[in-house]
């Protein structure tokens, strides 16, 4: 995936209007806003940076760590990377007939029995041309229907990106809402935007064995005695295995409420020297997934993680075993990076139930057409049980709603901004 390669559609060039938007909004009105912005209808500047700001102050009362108490009757959707791709939460919400996928209902719909309560995985803009109504879209739902939407902070959702006005890496988001309102200085909405994005919490737990985080995790609660952070895919150096350092215990999750700085400080990911946002980057930039990201789990006492950012065109499932020889205790059991092998490893662990007890698992799920894949949602139906037993945590038994293929999409190129951009 090219950093400057462009993923903006079509239905993003389609001519837009401005939309007339009461703001004493109700789930039934939220709801004919989204069907209007699907007709190409866009929310003024002023009604956008209303959303925003009654957003923040929702996600401001919520901990850095959210501890979700699902309901047995709660359908779970998890949704990965975005990436300002609104065709993604049309497809989501409404469904699309061209395609035939068939929607899985807006938050808080009852279907089946089963409330949809969703869970977004961060990077809601950048690279796509309709972040401004992904944003927008999931402002409105937070402030109509709290109890059925949730979201944590990705890596795009900082100033190197969603919020950067500097040319490079990708369409950015301050070039998209830029585009759309050419009048319009960025310093009317940037600080709206920025305040929203800081307020996003980083990490969710689900029925107490299901983690939810967008990029990964740090290695250790150490991290002065460990390895410098596994480079990104855009550095050019080639990375180096990682050397485990079994002196130091995993990141404990108790201590991310009181991390320093804290996030609604902590726009940048990048400060040079990168030291004191290391925890931060774990959270949200790491690409691994391996053993010391298991020894994290055992740790804290989940089975499951689910991650996204790697833009996986496949639900990736990772499988660690305990491995009394290595560091970590764990080992890479089987990777399911297909169809194929997520039917084998299926079938291994329905023959083995003693290995299914104390297996660990890591989930990649990407939602966006910028992974030049497919594009997937996890399900997951709630059952009448105690809490912590509620949610089946293996993802081996989980639904995967596909949305669509990236071939779908018709990308068109996107116009230079400013400074080339």
């Amino acid at each position: 995936m090219g950093l400057n390669q462009s993923f903006i559609t079509e239905w993003d060039k389609m001519p837009k209007t401005i939309m007339e938007f009461d703001r004493n909004i109700t789930k039934e009105s939220v709801m004919q806003t989204i069907q209007q912005m699907r007709n190409h209808q866009i929310p003024s500047i002023d009604d956008f940076c209303w959303a925003c700001r009654e957003a923040t102050k929702f996600f401001r009362a919520l901990p850095n760590h959210v501890d979700v108490t699902v309901q047995p009757n709660d359908r779970m959707i998890l949704v990965g990377d975005m990436h300002g791709c609104f065709e993604t939460l049309i497809r989501l919400f409404i469904g699309e007939p061209k395609t035939q996928i068939a929607p899985l209902g807006f938050p808080g719909d009852i279907v089946d029995d089963f409330r949809n309560v969703y869970l977004f995985n961060g990077d809601l803009v950048d690279r796509g041309g309709s972040g401004y109504q992904i944003v927008f879209t999931i402002c409105l739902l937070t402030i109509t229907c709290q109890e059925c939407i949730y979201v944590n902070r990705g890596n795009h959702e900082s100033e190197m990106f969603g919020m950067s006005t500097q040319p490079g890496l990708g369409h950015k988001f301050m070039f998209e809402v830029q585009e759309k309102f050419p009048q319009v200085d960025f310093l009317k909405y940037k600080q709206a935007v920025s305040e929203l994005f800081c307020s996003f919490p980083i990490c969710h737990t689900l029925d107490k064995n299901i983690f939810v985080v967008h990029g990964g995790v740090p290695m250790a609660n150490d991290l002065s005695s460990m390895p410098a952070p596994s480079p990104s895919p855009f550095a050019q150096k080639v990375q180096q295995p990682i050397s485990y350092n079994q002196m130091v215990t995993p990141y404990p999750i108790s201590q991310l409420q009181n991390l320093n700085p804290p996030r609604f400080q902590t726009l940048d990911f990048e400060d040079s020297p990168r030291t004191k946002n290391l925890v931060w980057h774990g959270f949200l930039w790491s690409y691994d997934r391996l053993p010391y990201a298991a020894a994290f789990l055992d740790y804290n006492g989940y089975k499951t993680m689910v991650c996204s950012h790697t833009a996986t065109p496949y639900h990736f499932v990772t499988t660690f075993l305990p491995v009394e020889n290595q560091p970590e205790g764990f080992g890479i059991q089987s990777v399911a990076n297909s169809q194929d092998k997520f039917d084998a490893v299926y079938q291994f662990f329905e023959q083995h139930p003693n290995l299914q007890k104390i297996k660990l698992s890591i989930v990649e799920v990407f939602s966006s057409p910028t992974n030049q894949g497919q594009l997937y949602a996890c399900v997951i139906k709630g059952k009448n049980a105690a809490v912590g037993q509620r949610l089946d945590y293996d993802p081996l038994h989980w639904e995967y709603k596909m949305l669509g293929s990236h071939t779908e999409f018709n990308f068109v190129q996107a116009q230079p901004g400013p400074n080339g951009m």
